[in-house]
């Protein structure tokens, strides 16, 4: 089937006005102590206003003590939930969907922002691997209390759900290492835990690596048999493709989907409407 680009389209649960997304982009508009601010709120609106169907937010920390960098956003129950609202009523009068990315850094969070190590799949213990599920969804909880339409959990980009999925980042012998269905475990775990928080209404997706895995099909299956709405797909060479004139992963996509319903996004190298239409002639 063919699709344009301007036309509506059903995402899991949304009805979005066209199939335009911005994907997660760190906007670097937090205070240093990880606040929201009214500027990344209309960071969000503009986008909205500039005719983008779906808005995704860049990536907000659950954990207060691992941020990516002094500019990113973390979302707990210190965060300021009315400018959170505030731009999912802005995105909304515009006629847009707002989605928030939640991440954790994992290896990514540099000392010298935390003033404590980075923390990769081999130092969290089991107790504090469900406390971390448990901040997944409180962080998805806080996001549907503010008008959001959902989350996308991010699962790319070496941030520690990539570590997780990663065997060569993922060393742990547990039942959190080893086969890609352990290393999904965590992952897993923290889709369900969203979904049973925040019920089927509010829209989940996922964010993920082409190339981290060492198995793109199994791992979309995976994803599809864990009942999210969507997967954006990513890779961790995403920004050494900086500069490449087409779309970045439609061919490992298309050599991996076989089988697979799941509503895809792609990322990367589309630069014109001509790339976009191309991405959507091929499914």
């Amino acid at each position: 089937m063919s699709y344009q680009l301007f036309e509506p389209a059903v995402l899991g649960p949304l009805q979005l006005k066209n199939r335009v997304v911005r994907s997660a982009t760190n906007e670097h508009l937090a205070r240093r102590d990880g606040q929201l601010t009214p500027a990344w709120v209309s960071a969000q609106a503009e986008l909205a206003e500039h005719e983008v169907g779906l808005v995704i937010t860049g990536h907000m920390t659950v954990e207060r003590s691992q941020r990516a960098d002094e500019g990113q956003a973390v979302l707990d129950r210190e965060t300021d939930t009315s400018l959170l609202a505030q731009a999912a009523d802005q995105v909304h009068r515009a006629g847009g969907r707002l989605l928030v990315q939640l991440s954790h850094s994992g290896l990514k969070a540099p000392e010298r922002v935390n003033g404590c190590p980075p923390k990769g799949p081999a130092d969290f213990t089991a107790a504090e691997l469900d406390e971390l599920v448990e901040k997944f969804a409180d962080g998805a909880r806080i996001c549907r209390e503010a008008g959001v339409d959902g989350v996308q959990v991010h699962n790319a980009h070496g941030y520690l759900l990539s570590s997780f999925l990663n065997p060569l980042e993922n060393s742990r012998t547990d039942e959190y290492g080893g086969t890609l269905e352990n290393r999904f475990r965590l992952p897993g775990r923290i889709l369900a835990a969203v979904r049973a928080a925040c019920g089927p209404s509010f829209a989940i997706l996922v964010k993920a690596d082409v190339n981290a895995c060492g198995d793109l099909h199994r791992l979309l299956q995976l994803y599809q048999e864990a009942g999210v709405d969507g997967a954006e797909l990513s890779g961790l060479d995403f920004a050494a493709r900086a500069g490449q004139k087409e779309p970045f992963f439609l061919r490992e996509l298309l050599e991996a989907r076989e089988g697979i319903h799941l509503p895809l996004i792609l990322v990367g190298g589309i630069f014109s409407r001509s790339s976009a239409q191309q991405v959507l002639e091929a499914g």
